[in-house]
């Protein structure tokens, strides 16, 4: 998407100088990632509970997929500083961590959970790839990323891969709609977020992003007109749609400024809302 020709100078960003937070490799300054890691998760498990009652594998698969979270963002500053020490050491522990974690999911679930790894390995690689070669802002290694949280979704509502595939073939599955859900609105927040810090005032990104609320909108009406999924949905993704719109409109394209700490609490109240949503029943 081109970001020439903005309708106001964005302004300045100036240089922090000191130490940034997160850079130690132990605390990740993605601040944005964690609705993203946690919410898919939880309502994969609420769903489960929902159809098949809840289970204790999911506590320690949960420790598992955040603590890898960790060790994937250390290993991300590894790579791009050139494999310096000081991120080695999180990178290993929070590695350690994770795979304790993961046996022991193994060992409760049951050993048809590691079969998700055939999807998750690929989709870590190449994200890790695009951050070795500097372009982990992309949108490429953003959508990596999100799809690789919105599986986790249908991860734990179904922990055997198979079951998962039986669930697609015999037709329209809650689980993967919810995890079709998931992706289509954290990547949404992408664009999104974009027009109110990073490419403010910059009309081509606002377009970009109200154009794929649109869509996303557009597929959730149709997805309900076949009766896959309740009509609720498409209220939820036509109130993302107009937040795309108005938000940078009246807010960087009006000279007025939105905070990263705004935003954020905006996409709380969102997750909050899908959360619900999902309590009630897709």
């Amino acid at each position: 998407m081109s970001t020439t020709h903005p309708v106001r100078p964005a302004p300045s960003r100036p240089k922090k100088r000191g130490k940034k937070h997160g850079q130690t490799g132990w605390v990740p300054n993605q601040h944005g990632a964690w609705a993203m890691l946690i919410a898919p998760f939880w309502l994969g498990a609420i769903l489960r509970g929902q159809e098949v009652g809840w289970e204790w594998w999911a506590i320690p698969l949960f420790v598992a997929w955040l603590v890898g979270y960790l060790a994937f963002a250390a290993g991300s500053l590894w790579l791009k500083a050139r494999r310096k020490p000081k991120f080695r050491k999180p990178m290993l522990v929070y590695a350690g961590i994770a795979g304790l974690a993961g046996l022991l999911a193994l060992a409760l679930a049951g050993p048809s959970l590691a079969l998700w790894g055939l999807a998750y390995v690929p989709l870590t690689g190449a994200t890790l790839w695009l951050v070795a070669h500097r372009q982990e802002r992309s949108t490429l290694s953003g959508a990596l990323t999100i799809l690789a949280a919105a599986l986790m979704a249908v991860t734990v509502r179904y922990p055997n891969p198979l079951e998962a595939l039986e669930a697609l073939g015999q037709g329209p599955a809650p689980g993967w709609w919810l995890g079709a859900i998931c992706f289509f609105y954290f990547f949404g927040t992408v664009p999104y977020v974009k027009t109110l810090i990073r490419e403010r005032g910059h009309l081509a990104w606002v377009v970009g992003s109200v154009a794929f609320h649109v869509l996303a909108t557009g597929l959730a009406a149709l997805t309900a007109a076949f009766g896959h999924i309740a009509w609720t949905w498409t209220g939820f993704f036509a109130l993302t749609t107009v937040r795309a719109l108005l938000v940078p409109v009246l807010g960087p394209l009006s000279g007025r400024t939105v905070t990263p700490k705004a935003a954020g609490f905006g996409e709380i109240a969102f997750t909050l809302l899908l959360t619900a949503l999902v309590l009630i029943g897709l």
